[in-house]
């Protein structure tokens, strides 16, 4: 057993990458890591929190799965406690559930790793444990280090004189922010220190939202699903601050009964060499 900032963790290893989970907390990936290596490819926030409604919610850092619209009593709900872990023959299943009596989001994450290359399947689902009907989404936030660029791909998608994008901003955000890239394939953020919060969002129809840091790709894709997007329509959301950069994927929300749930899968690769240049050959 091996440990995060003191939290007890269980590592999933391949012939090509190992990851680390907390077995006591989240769920939450911590630690990924190419095989040979000990660089974490996920961003370590273990002083990052914040006082919610129910209690001080520690970040901790990794992946996590939330529940998009925010609403702090709801989807800030601490999990430092509640955690369940059940190892299956593909890879490990975690689930948090809501303290009995409370009512909230119960949160799934299945991790599945690829035996044939550096890559990993996930399963996110929610599921509503409140006693009354709910509309929620699954919302996948992985907290990077910083010193890299995130990517957002959102290239023409037709011809006419029909507006076919939109890029979605948040009020602290400002036009001119050196970090902020525009490009024909799409958007792109530096994830630089000392500089304040930008967060920028947009409906990718590509597919997929990239990390590349010294010369590594964290490549996440998912299906772009139809449906009702929170945050004006945004399926894809970059956040940086001083300290770390998210990088988010969303599904559209859904309506759920007492019991119900939705999910949203997405698989990541870690890329590498030439594979980097020729998937972010675009943006040049």
């Amino acid at each position: 057993m091996t440990n995060f900032h003191g939290h007890p963790t269980r590592r999933l290893a391949t012939d090509y990458l190992t990851l680390d989970y907390l077995i006591d907390a989240g769920p939450r990936l911590v630690r990924l890591s190419l095989k040979g290596s000990d660089i974490n490819l996920l961003g370590e926030a273990p002083d990052v929190g914040w006082e919610t409604p129910g209690g001080y919610y520690h970040l901790l850092g990794g992946h996590r799965l939330w529940a998009s619209p925010e609403e702090p009593g709801v989807t800030y709900a601490p999990d430092d406690s509640g955690l369940s872990v059940r190892e299956i023959p593909e890879g490990v299943e975690l689930l948090w559930e809501p303290k009995t009596g409370e009512g909230g989001l119960a949160k799934f994450i299945r991790i599945e790793p690829e035996t044939d290359r550096a890559a990993l399947r996930f399963i996110h689902r929610i599921t509503n444990r409140f006693s009354y009907p709910v509309t929620y989404a699954p919302w996948a936030i992985t907290v990077l280090p910083l010193g890299g660029t995130a990517y957002l791909p959102c290239p023409p998608a037709g011809e006419d004189f029909q507006p076919d994008r939109a890029l979605v901003l948040w009020p602290y955000v400002r036009w001119n922010d050196s970090r902020l890239g525009l490009h024909e394939a799409g958007l792109t953020v530096k994830a630089e220190a000392a500089m304040p919060p930008i967060k920028i969002g947009a409906f990718s129809a590509s597919g997929w939202t990239a990390y590349e840091r010294d010369g590594i790709l964290l490549f996440k894709c998912f299906e772009p699903l139809v449906g009702e997007y929170s945050d004006k329509g945004c399926n894809v959301e970059i956040y940086c601050s001083d300290k770390l950069l998210e990088l988010e994927t969303l599904a559209p929300a859904m309506y759920m009964r007492p019991g119900q749930a939705t999910e949203f899968s997405e698989i990541w690769e870690i890329h590498t060499g030439e594979a980097v240049q020729e998937i972010l050959a675009e943006f040049e």
